[in-house]
């Protein structure tokens, strides 16, 4: 745990970015500030340094004694720790400012929907909850460079068929550094697949879907998903590889076999994401080639469950 507290505190963009945002959010003596998914308290040390009246912080995880001992070594006095999950709390303090940075490579990956959705009970009217909103992006790969590099299956040898093993391996996301060179159109066709506004109650379960003409001969081998949080309007936090790199990588989505597609064609992916508690994270996604008539071509169905091992 304390390794990822480590890539945390070392990305300054993200650290300036949520400075910036604590600096107009926080009203010196007044604001309370409920911190859900703590970690060493570095969002609620900013806000009671920029006059926060007090911050409530809630971390499950040993990560949180570091955090009380972090506090006491910089005379910090008016953070108040609670190593619970913050759905577990019962009447939980009156917070004008709710701030979660549970933000994964798959931006829902840690349960931010369902820690911000339980959290909202805290917040007091005209309260501020922190992000705002996210964008979920997704774009075709042409590059084998990634597919090449994780599918090792073919190649085992010693007269041994690994394809069972192949077949559960692809069916996963894996986190990768993915560069605008292996996008298709070098990651200008991105498509928004899903939409999170925090403003209004917002589900576990999500449905999306895109679709591109293909302008020229190429090959599909999987796609990228990233994301953009909006912390509050005007101030952003980007894990696009067209954007300045943060600790966060992209996520790479597989495919089982290469799609070769033609120029006028037409590529479309459905995806299904499950966040709930009780699943922890699922993903399903379904990739269809079809020619210019509407016919399908192709068609691949990927979900998670069958890569469960």
């Amino acid at each position: 745990m304390i390794e990822l507290q480590q890539k945390l505190l070392g990305d300054k963009i993200r650290n300036e970015a949520f400075y910036e945002v604590l600096k107009i959010v926080i009203k010196k003596g007044e604001s309370v500030v409920a911190d859900v998914g703590s970690g060493t308290g570095f969002l609620s040390f900013l806000a009671s340094r920029l006059g926060a009246k007090e911050c409530h912080l809630y971390e499950y995880s040993n990560v949180g004694e570091i955090g009380e001992k972090l506090a006491l070594a910089n005379k910090i006095i008016n953070c108040h720790f609670i190593q619970k999950h913050s759905v577990e709390v019962k009447n939980p303090p009156k917070a004008d400012v709710i701030i979660s940075e549970t933000l994964g490579n798959y931006a829902l990956e840690e349960n931010i929907i369902e820690s911000i959705e339980d959290s909202k009970r805290f917040l007091k009217p005209g309260g501020v909850i922190i992000p705002q909103k996210i964008e979920q992006f997704i774009a075709p790969v042409t590059s084998p460079r990634i597919f090449d590099e994780m599918n090792v299956w073919d190649s085992v040898g010693y007269d041994l068929d690994f394809g069972i093993a192949r077949e559960a391996a692809l069916n996963n996301m894996y986190v990768y550094k993915i560069l605008p060179k292996d996008l298709m159109d070098g990651g200008k066709s991105a498509v928004v697949w899903d939409k999170i506004d925090f403003s209004k109650q917002e589900k576990s379960v999500r449905k999306g879907s895109a679709k591109w003409r293909i302008e020229k001969d190429c090959t599909i081998y999987g796609l990228a998903v990233w994301w953009n949080a909006n912390l509050i309007r005007g101030i952003n936090i980007s894990t696009s590889p067209l954007a300045p790199a943060t600790h966060w990588d992209q996520i790479f989505l597989p495919l089982t076999a290469p799609i070769s597609a033609k120029k006028g064609q037409i590529l479309e992916v459905s995806l299904k994401s499950d966040s709930r508690f009780e699943v922890g994270i699922n993903l399903s996604w379904t990739v269809r080639l079809l020619d210019q008539k509407a016919k399908i071509l192709q068609n691949i169905a990927m979900d998670m469950k069958k890569g469960a091992y």
